[in-house]
C-alpha cells in the first residue's frame, strides 16, 4: 500500500503544483496589466509595476489553493482513470476511501505548504510589495515603521498609528514647526474621524512649546524656549492634505494578515469598542483554508468515481475549473454576505467548504 500510496501521491502533487504555477502566472500578467495604468505616476515604472506583481505571487498562490488543489486532483485522479490505473487497484482490493485516503496524505504536504505560505510568507511579501509601490508612487512622503505610519503633510509631520479603515484613524500625531523647523506645537488625537471632507481629531492634547505659545503674566520672566503647555480638547478639526486615496494604500487588508496578527489586532479593536467583523471573517477563512483544501481532494475524487467516470481528460479538466472558479467566489460572497445579514463569521467562513464537502459526501455515496 505504500507503494501504492506514494504513487497516486506523486501523481497528484505534480499535477497540483503545475496548476498553482499555472494559475500564478495567469495572475500575475493580469496584476502587471492592471499596474500599468499607474506607470508614470511619480517615479512609478514597468520594472517597479513587475516587482511588485511578483512579490504579490505568493498571496495570490495562497488565495487560489483550494481551487488549484482541486483541478490539479481531477487532473492526477483523471490520469489514473484514464490508464486504467484505478480500476486494476480496485480489482486489486482496493477501496475507494483507501484511495482517497492516499491521495490525502499527501494531501497534507500540500497543506502544510499552504499553512506555511499564508502565514510566514504572504504577508511579508506583500508588504514589501505595497511599500515599495507606495515608495514609487509617493516618493518618500510615506515611511511606514513598527511602531505606526510617518506621513509629510505640507510642513507638518503626521505619525498614525493605525488605518482603520478611508474614514477613521487612530493614535494620530501632528507635529507643526516654525520657519525655522523648529518643533512650535505637537497635536495628538485618540482618534481621527473624516465626515464628508472634512477630519476631526477625537479625545486629545494641544501641547505648545517655546515661544510660539505666548507667555502669560504668570510665567513672565522665564526662558520662553522653556516653557510648556497642555490644553485637552473632545474634538478638534485637523487640515490636512492628505487624501483618502493615500490612507487606502496605507491600510493594510485583513486577508493579508497572518493568523496571530489578526487574533491580536482583532484584540485591539474589539477594547477600544471598534467594529472588528471583517477581522474575524478573514481569521476564520484562514482557520478552515486546510479544511477547504482537504475538502477539495475529496470532492475531486468523488468526481472521478462519480459522475466523471468515464468521460475525457478535456472535460475533467473544464468541470474542475469550473467547479473551482465557483469555489473561489462563494468564499469570496459568501462571507461578506453573512456579514451583512448579521450572522456570524464564523458561520460565513464555515459554509462554503461545508456545502462542498456535503456534495462530494453525497457524491461518493452515489457512487459506491
Amino acid at each position: 500500500m505504500n507503494i501504492l500510496r506514494f504513487y497516486i501521491g506523486k501523481t497528484i502533487l505534480a499535477t497540483s503544483l503545475v496548476t498553482l504555477i499555472t494559475l500564478a502566472i495567469i495572475r500575475v500578467l493580469f496584476a502587471l496589466i492592471d499596474e500599468s495604468g499607474d506607470f508614470d505616476k511619480g517615479s512609478y515604472a514597468f520594472m517597479d509595476g513587475l516587482s511588485y506583481t511578483l512579490l504579490l505571487a505568493p498571496q495570490y498562490i495562497y488565495e487560489f489553493f483550494p481551487m488549484a488543489i482541486l483541478i490539479g486532483s481531477i487532473a492526477g485522479l483523471g490520469i489514473l482513470a484514464s490508464h486504467s490505473e484505478l480500476t486494476v487497484m480496485r480489482a486489486a482490493g482496493k477501496t475507494t476511501w483507501q484511495i482517497i485516503s492516499a491521495a490525502l496524505s499527501y494531501g497534507l504536504l500540500l497543506i502544510a505548504f499552504s499553512v506555511f505560505l499564508g502565514e510566514f510568507v504572504a504577508p511579508k511579501t506583500t508588504l514589501m510589495a505595497e511599500n515599495l509601490r507606495n515608495r514609487a508612487l509617493h516618493g518618500e512622503q510615506f515611511v511606514d515603521s513598527n511602531q505606526g505610519m510617518w506621513l509629510k503633510d505640507g510642513s507638518h509631520m503626521v505619525h498614525l498609528g493605525e488605518v482603520l479603515n478611508e474614514s477613521q484613524l487612530s493614535d494620530v500625531t501632528v507635529y507643526e514647526f516654525n520657519l525655522d523647523n523648529e518643533l512650535t506645537r505637537i497635536i495628538h488625537g485618540r482618534s481621527a474621524q473624516l465626515k464628508g471632507a472634512d477630519w476631526t481629531l477625537l479625545n486629545g492634547d494641544v501641547i505648545q512649546l517655546g515661544a510660539e505659545q505666548g507667555l502669560s503674566s504668570a510665567l513672565k520672566g522665564l526662558d520662553a524656549s522653556n516653557v510648556v503647555s497642555k490644553e485637552p480638547f473632545e474634538s478638534q478639526p485637523w487640515k490636512t492634505t492628505i487624501s483618502l486615496d493615500n490612507l487606502s494604500a496605507l491600510r493594510v487588508e485583513p486577508e493579508n494578515m497572518n493568523i496571530v496578527n489578526l487574533y491580536q489586532y482583532r484584540q485591539y479593536l474589539e477594547g477600544n469598542g471598534l467594529e472588528t467583523k471583517n477581522y474575524d471573517l478573514a481569521f476564520w477563512q484562514k482557520v478552515f483554508q486546510p479544511v477547504s483544501t482537504a475538502v477539495m481532494i475529496i470532492l475531486a475524487a468523488s468526481f472521478i468515481f462519480g459522475p466523471m467516470r468515464s468521460v475525457s481528460m478535456g472535460a475533467r479538466v473544464l468541470v474542475g475549473v469550473l467547479t473551482g472558479m465557483v469555489y473561489f467566489f462563494a468564499v469570496r460572497s459568501f462571507g461578506p454576505v453573512s456579514l451583512v445579514a448579521g450572522l456570524p463569521a464564523f458561520f460565513g467562513a464555515l459554509m462554503p467548504p461545508l456545502i462542498f464537502a456535503v456534495a462530494a459526501w453525497y457524491l461518493l455515496k452515489r457512487a459506491g
